[in-house]
């Protein structure tokens, strides 16, 4: 099987830093990382910035309507992919970009599911697995969940209420509600289980951690760059892998704060690693050592529960 129209997938659980990895990418001047939510059966109208679905699910919505002629039972799937491919294609010549791919963060419960599918669109479609301390992501997402209900409450938003308010004072006190801290972990440990399951459906698979990416930029950007632009007549050099990582830098991406320099309110809020011990009740460290413990050191952790728990 040869490349489809998409050229490479980073994989990741939210708020891993996909958005990071794909700005760095998309500073190459033969990439793009883009994202159109590929698979996976999921529709949830509620979100706060807009209806969340894949491409999958609206390929099924699309058959209710389409009354297609005697077609086998693949033929949905077929489609799907069909969809990708010409999103991806179009994106590539209107860019002209040689390698146009995308971040993929399955929704809720769906991640086994979504990457079956995606190695049947292609498994020599190269993978990058984004991993990050599940600690961490399920401060971000929090405190990213917080500020979006914050904002609501301070702009007068219609539907805004009193747990909009509550919200603004624990983002204020580093308080995460049980319902972030539930979402999060669970997305986490839905995600990376099902990728070090799927893992061998792939033909090529980069595991790379958030924290090495913090510590080594340059190092880490190029063999992502070189991961993708593998087998391709694509050029990746030392130089542009540097000039990549600067222009998707934390200071860059924002505003001119450094690493560190902490700004509850933005989407790019602090950039660093280990966050969580500042966030992090003795229960919610017990209860995340409890059910992703193990998964935590499978990707390469330390739990270090005991030390913070004594």
């Amino acid at each position: 099987m040869t490349r489809g129209a998409l050229k490479f997938v980073v994989v990741a659980s939210p708020k891993s830093g996909t958005t990071w990895v794909q700005r760095l990418i998309s500073a190459h001047p033969a990439m793009h990382c883009g994202e159109s939510r590929l698979f996976g059966r999921y529709y949830d109208p509620s979100n706060p910035t807009g209806p969340h679905t894949t491409i999958e699910q609206t390929t099924q919505h699309l058959l209710r309507h389409l009354s297609p002629p005697d077609v086998g039972e693949d033929f949905g799937e077929k489609l799907a992919f069909g969809i990708v491919d010409t999103i991806a294609g179009l994106c590539a010549r209107e860019g002209g970009v040689p390698l146009y791919g995308e971040k993929f963060t399955p929704y809720p419960g769906t991640a086994e599911e979504a990457l079956e599918m995606l190695a049947r669109y292609n498994d020599e479609t190269p993978i990058v697995h984004l991993v990050r301390d599940g600690r961490d992501v399920i401060v971000s997402g929090a405190a990213h969940r917080l500020n979006i209900a914050r904002q609501r409450w301070a702009g007068g938003s219609h539907g805004a209420g009193s747990e909009d308010l509550e919200a603004a004072q624990q983002l204020a006190d580093r308080v995460i509600p049980e319902k972030w801290f539930e979402h999060f972990l669970t997305n986490w440990i839905d995600l990376n289980t099902a990728m070090l399951e799927c893992e061998p459906m792939f033909r090529s698979v980069l595991r790379v951690n958030y924290e090495d990416l913090l510590a080594e930029p340059e190092a880490q950007t190029l063999a992502i760059l070189r991961h993708i632009a593998a087998g391709t007549d694509v050029a990746v050099t030392p130089g542009q892998a540097e000039a990549c990582a600067r222009a998707a830098s934390f200071q860059s991406l924002s505003g001119g704060r450094t690493r560190g320099q902490e700004d509850r309110e933005s989407f790019f809020r602090k950039g660093v690693a280990g966050d969580w011990e500042n966030w992090f009740t003795i229960d919610q460290l017990h209860e995340f050592d409890e059910r992703a413990g193990e998964l935590l050191e499978a990707l390469g952790y330390d739990r270090g529960a005991r030390e913070h728990a004594a």
